[in-house]
């Protein structure tokens, strides 16, 4: 094993915080290791990732470890900054309301025209990826979650009838993560919080009422000029109101 320099020594959790990659192609699975590592919170957003030591820590080359930086930056994991280096992601809370807004404006589009035929097997799926989100546990499910975060907003979408409507859409997921992971961190949410926030929506979502959903939509992502939404229980709060709003 390579020593470090005394002022650059091996952190003590640095075997522990990835697994040597086996199988796959094998910049796949270096991408695979590190983006497990982020998520569950091993690498933290903004950190530094040192190809040097990365290198050791995994036994592959460098060429091998920038192929897998490279799927990990297209997925929105990981940014590489000019001279800088390349860094886990952390989104600026500009990035990160420009992100909601854009998932918002292209859901919100999907109930107004499509709320009231939400398929009820929709629903039930759905309801399972809700009802999974509150079974996942901190810190390891982390990948898990946001699998479950895609496919019930995916199903959100799919009203829209509209391939070229959900490209749009699915264009924005490599940056889910770092959405979630950001969400997380900002408002010291647990799975249960998450949970909670997807329940009120899909309730909102059942009136099958598409003033109703599309309000909903937009509480969950931004908020609105009638709430505090600084905190997950706000935005609960202000969607569950939408939920018992009478139709129009």
């Amino acid at each position: 094993m390579t020593s470090f320099p005394a002022d650059q020594a091996e952190p003590p959790s640095a075997q522990r915080r990835l697994r040597q990659p086996a199988g796959w192609r094998l910049s796949d699975e270096v991408a695979h290791s590190i983006g497990d590592a982020i998520l569950a919170g091993r690498m933290y957003p903004g950190e530094r990732l040192t190809e040097t030591r990365l290198c050791e820590e995994l036994g592959v080359s460098r060429t091998t470890l920038r192929e897998a930086l490279l799927l990990l930056q297209r997925q929105g994991l990981v940014r590489n900054e000019p001279r800088r280096g390349t860094f886990v992601t952390r989104l600026t809370r500009r990035e990160s309301l420009d992100l909601c807004r854009s998932r918002a404006l292209l859901e919100a589009y999907a109930v107004t025209f499509g709320a009231e035929r939400l398929p009820s097997a929709d629903v039930e799926r759905m309801q399972a990826a809700v009802n999974s989100m509150a079974a996942c546990r901190m810190p390891d499910d982390m990948p898990r979650l946001i699998q479950l975060d895609l496919e019930f907003h995916g199903l959100v979408m799919d009203v829209a009838e509209s391939q070229g409507i959900h490209d749009l859409w699915s264009s924005l997921n490599g940056k889910m993560s770092a959405l979630i992971l950001s969400s997380i961190e900002h408002h010291r949410a647990g799975m249960s919080d998450i949970a909670a926030f997807h329940q009120v929506l899909l309730d909102a979502l059942r009136t099958g009422d598409p003033q109703i959903a599309r309000a909903a939509i937009v509480a969950h992502y931004i908020g609105s000029e009638e709430w505090d939404t600084q905190t997950l229980a706000d935005i609960t709060s202000a969607v569950e109101s939408l939920s018992h709003v009478p139709s129009v």
